[in-house]
């Protein structure tokens, strides 16, 4: 891999890690709808910009019910059960359910496409779920009813995300990646717009959340989303989707850093873990690569 796309994904990383640690600061103070809908915003109108300065048209006479649908199901909800999450769980726990993408990816093919899985992926399916139960059992978290509404929310969102990768793989995929963003995007904010507008914060919030905001939107979102596809162009979707790898661990470390959460050595195995079942899932053998 090309250094310019190794920082590019570092960079990704500790992008996609940050918006959990920004929604953990933003949420309890702004509420959940607003920040979900603040960011969606701030993403659409970016890519929006972005994909005018390209010349590259988002087709919107024709396809706009396709866009609002799939916006919910791609960010509006998904962004939505997240910054609800956010109010229970560490920045770290959302990371790495979030992390579960491709196994639930996995599971939902078999199903829905009737894809026959490779043994790794099945593996990688078991592993991914005893990473989660050891995270949900002895991680540094007590279960209680608002912890586990809050777990089962993100997972949620993750089977949202999973569906609608298969749903663009089955509807959508000749469309150009970056336009399917900037569509999906300004659907979502359409659908969540009303929201955000009932639940706008009754005193105006401190600069450093309004900071966050902003960051959440404009850089973890709309400019996340141009560095990904920037990736994928380079070294493919293979290697981009590597960045799944690194989500977690900054995400881990951002909430450590400035939230003072901390991992307890339970913890820590489970996201080994998930992390393990992520490579097996993306068959990312790296020594099966230096044995070649």
């Amino acid at each position: 891999m090309p250094v310019s796309s190794l920082i590019r994904l570092l960079l990704l990383g500790m992008i996609w890690g940050a918006s959990f640690l920004f929604q953990r600061i933003t949420v309890p103070v702004v509420g959940a709808p607003f920040t979900a809908a603040i960011r969606i915003v701030l993403s659409a109108l970016m890519l929006v910009l972005v994909l005018r300065l390209l010349g590259r048209a988002l087709d919107l006479r024709r396809q706009w019910r396709a866009w609002l649908w799939l916006g919910t199901i791609s960010a509006a909800l998904p962004f939505l059960c997240f910054a609800y999450a956010a109010r229970s769980l560490p920045a770290g726990y959302m990371a790495v359910i979030n992390a579960t993408v491709p196994l639930l990816t996995v599971i939902m093919a078999s199903i829905m496409l009737r894809a026959r899985p490779s043994w790794s992926k099945r593996i990688g399916v078991v592993v991914g779920l005893l990473g989660v139960g050891v995270l949900a059992r002895y991680g540094s978290l007590g279960m209680n009813q608002q912890t586990l509404i809050a777990i089962g929310l993100c997972f949620f969102a993750s089977t949202l995300y999973a569906y609608s990768s298969l749903f663009i793989r089955q509807r959508h995929a000749s469309v150009n990646p970056l336009v399917l963003a900037g569509s999906s995007q300004l659907g979502a904010a359409i659908v969540i717009l009303p929201l955000g507008l009932w639940s706008l914060p009754a005193t105006w919030p401190d600069p450093g959340v309004i900071i966050c905001l902003l960051a959440l939107g404009l850089i973890c979102t709309g400019l996340a989303y141009v560095l990904y596809f920037r990736l994928i162009s380079d070294v493919g979707s293979e290697k981009a989707v590597t960045n799944t790898f690194l989500v977690p661990v900054f995400a881990q470390l951002w909430g450590a850093l400035f939230l003072h959460e901390r991992l307890t050595v339970a913890g820590a195995v489970g996201f080994a873990l998930v992390l393990l079942a992520i490579a097996l899932v993306l068959e990312f053998h790296p020594w099966r690569q230096r044995v070649a």
